[in-house]
């Protein structure tokens, strides 16, 4: 089991410091956040809370997620860094993959890049982008990735997204993992098909099998199942070491923490009550070597 956690509502000031800090007490991995803009008013409700509201402040500071990557990969040595998630479908493939090649680069290969659909009609309409069409074009970006990914000349033509013979450096000397965000069928099949991961959101422990055997299921059917497949998710009711364990016989590999949440935070309450908690940097820094002291230890 590999442990992370996500920064997204963590000041982008902090960043630097929280990056060294993880990677000295022995975390695996960071996610960052991509958010272009926050329209004042959303014609669609946010799907990860209850009543569809929005629980971040408009003018949250969120750096674009290649940056952020970037600046703490230039003061780290070991740890990871996610993308959690880019909105791949209100972005043009070329032109993100030569951002995922970049930064890899700079990296030295400790980037993976979690990608999902984006759900505001205001951010399809304002870049020039069908939302009706997202799911379609983003099985051709994520295809567009994987193609450029092997170097040399590349081509493709289909449906969305068509460029004759052109040459893209550098790329990265490893395969940077893909992994599929969401959890309706469609997004799951795409994670099969498609992805070298599946990246959830929060799952209580009871909720974990069901997409999981899905995911199986359909790796199989796709011919996939021998291949490396990563699950990283955050399951706020694993807390014991043997809660840990279950996920990891269930086939989760990466689980996602929020070290310095209040540990009687309810668990129904959602995504927005752990994020929603930023205590000052050094309790954040004292949580997250107290967590890797007496849980990630453990595990290793």
């Amino acid at each position: 089991m590999r442990f992370g956690f996500h920064l997204f509502m963590v000041d982008p000031k902090q960043h630097q410091e929280i990056a060294k800090t993880a990677e000295e007490a022995g975390w695996h991995s960071l996610q960052v956040a991509d958010a272009p803009f926050f329209p004042e008013k959303v014609s669609a409700p946010y799907p990860y809370t209850p009543d569809g509201s929005r629980f971040w402040p408009l003018d949250l500071p969120v750096l674009d997620p290649w940056v952020a990557i970037a600046a703490m990969a230039a003061v780290t040595e070991r740890i990871r860094f996610v993308t959690s998630v880019v909105r791949l479908a209100i972005r043009q493939p070329l032109l993100e993959a030569k951002s995922l090649f970049s930064v890899d680069a700079v990296s030295n290969g400790r980037v993976a890049m979690g990608v999902g659909l984006a759900w505001m009609p205001e951010e399809f309409k304002w870049l020039g982008m069908e939302k009706k069409t997202r799911g379609r074009r983003q099985n051709e970006a994520i295809q567009i990735l994987k193609l450029l990914m092997q170097g040399g000349y590349v081509e493709f033509h289909g449906k969305y997204y068509d460029f004759d013979r052109l040459i893209m450096a550098p790329v990265p000397e490893k395969p940077v993992p893909i992994y599929v965000g969401g959890t309706t069928p469609p997004a799951l099949e795409r994670a099969a098909r498609y992805g070298d991961g599946w990246i959830g959101v929060m799952h209580p422990l009871g909720e974990i099998e069901q997409p999981i055997n899905e995911l199986n299921r359909l790796r199989h059917e796709f011919g996939r199942e021998n291949e490396p497949f990563d699950i990283m998710l955050h399951c706020p009711d694993a807390q014991t070491v043997d809660d840990i364990k279950r996920l990891e016989d269930l086939g989760v590999t990466d689980l996602q923490i929020t070290p310095w949440t209040m540990p009687d935070t309810p668990a129904e309450e959602g995504v927005a009550a752990f994020m929603k908690q930023q205590p000052p940097l050094s309790e954040k820094k004292d949580a997250i070597r107290r967590y890797a002291d007496e849980v990630i230890a453990k595990i290793q």
